[in-house]
């Protein structure tokens, strides 16, 4: 929200009628679209991922507008009241979204553990496991049944723990939305201010999120949810004045650090940046590092390589990348798509940047992702959660930009509209990436001082 604009409601001025009817206006319009999300969900039939794409997209704009709108207002005691309806209204709308296939992994690995098979040492396609196969029904939507789990071992008990009870999708959805809406309550704790509310809700009102936990199904809110913490607790760790105090929450954040690197790996590129916050007490950061690996031994660590999996699969795995099919249509030729060499530049580029910013460790926590992700030679919609709220925090909107453009992704599922099945073309690529890097040089030019790294 600009500075003028927060200065004359905060001095006393009542919003015009105009504004407020703007807000409320855009806000039913998301709402709207969001639950015309399940009239384009099954994407087997003909040209329902282009319909699902424009809702999506139109609903992104509209979220901007509430968004925007939400943090030029002021609505006294009810500003909570509206920020959780608005935020747990939109959720409870994706539930009841086909969820993606990424689902049917997680339950058939949850079931072989309580079978008693190692998810690390057998691929869904083992002859062993044919007597399972039986008896799990989407069997059929699993993908890549040629690879074993890639997953870390947290997330990996979690799934074994879920099919216990023979969990359902709508459980999944249930636990990922409610981790979200901790990371949340999490992000406004990170904020502080009167402002805070206004400013979380480019997060929790953001249709991406909402779609990708509560509608989706993917897991990613469980690793975000630790991380934020852990963030947090570094912030607090440092603002302490007593030293057992800064033990105590460099001690608990990286506690948190830990468990969210146990569900997904990425916070592990962080931990440079979060090593410059704690300075002195960055030797807490080892227990980032034990927890997984102490979560790992059930899965028969070090005789176990549980990690060759995900080796084999991040070699090969490619979609939608953001950078480096510009330098293989200029200069490195890279036929095989082999991406082996991409993800050592990804860790050595984290480093840097934490380097960079060892004076600033708030934004070489952020740009260390944000590398990553620029980097990185997949970009599934779901990942571009992981920065947004980070984004929010720094107040950096271009990634708000890409969390509605992303959406065209879906169009993969039409794929006659590709030259290659699963293969983006220029124009896929314009519309995704252009606006938010247009939104990036926007933004540098009105706030130099923020492009310059000044707090």
């Amino acid at each position: 929200m600009p500075d003028e604009q927060r200065s004359n409601v905060a001095g006393g001025h009542k919003p015009p009628l105009q504004l407020r009817l703007r807000f409320w206006l855009a806000l039913l319009a998301q709402i709207v679209l969001f639950a015309s999300f399940s009239r384009f969900d099954d994407w087997r039939y003909a040209g329902m991922p282009i319909r699902f794409v424009e809702t999506a997209v139109l609903c992104g704009i509209a979220f901007f507008a509430s968004a925007s709108s939400f943090g030029q207002l002021r609505f006294g005691r009810r500003t909570v009241v509206v920020f959780w309806s608005a935020a747990i209204l939109l959720r409870v709308l994706a539930l009841p979204l086909e969820p993606g296939d990424d689902l049917w992994r997680y339950q058939w690995e949850g079931k072989i553990q309580n079978a008693g098979f190692n998810p690390y040492l057998l691929p869904p396609n083992d002859e062993r496991l044919e007597p399972i196969r039986a008896e799990f029904p989407d069997w059929s939507r699993i993908n890549h049944k040629d690879f074993s789990a890639i997953y870390p071992p947290g997330i990996e008990l979690i799934f074994a723990a879920l099919s216990r009870f023979s969990a359902g999708p709508l459980f999944y959805k249930l636990l990922f939305a409610t981790a979200d809406l901790g990371a949340v309550a999490v992000l406004l704790q990170l904020l502080g201010g009167r402002e805070r509310s206004a400013d979380a809700a480019w997060y929790a009102w953001n249709p991406l999120v909402v779609y990708s936990f509560a509608g989706a199904a993917h897991f990613d809110s469980l690793m975000i949810l630790p991380m934020l913490t852990g963030i947090l607790c570094f912030v607090r760790s440092r603002a302490a004045t007593e030293p057992a105090q800064q033990w105590r929450w460099a001690i608990v954040g990286a506690i948190a650090f830990g468990a969210a690197i146990s569900i997904k790996l990425v916070p592990v590129l962080l931990l440079p940046a979060c090593a410059f916050a704690l300075g002195r007490r960055a030797w807490a950061l080892g227990l980032s590092l034990g927890i997984p690996a102490l979560l790992s031994l059930p899965f028969g660590v070090p005789r176990v390589p549980i990690w060759k999996s995900l080796g084999q699969f991040i070699y090969v795995a490619r979609v939608n990348d953001a950078f480096w099919w510009i330098v293989e249509e200029t200069f490195w030729p890279n036929p095989h798509q082999k991406n082996y060499s991409y993800n050592l530049v990804i860790v050595i580029a984290g480093v840097v940047v934490a380097l960079l910013f060892f004076w600033n460790w708030r934004r070489g926590v952020f740009w260390s992702l944000g590398t990553a992700l620029i980097l990185s030679p997949v970009l599934h919609p779901w990942y571009v959660t992981w920065i947004l709220p980070l984004a929010v925090w720094r107040r950096v909107g271009a990634w708000q930009v890409l969390s509605v453009t992303i959406f065209a992704y879906y169009l993969f599922w039409d794929e006659r509209l590709f030259r290659l099945p699963w293969h983006s073309d220029p124009w896929l690529r314009g519309f995704i990436f252009l606006p938010p890097i247009v939104a990036a040089l926007v933004a540098a030019f009105r706030h130099p001082e923020r492009s310059r790294g000044i707090p």
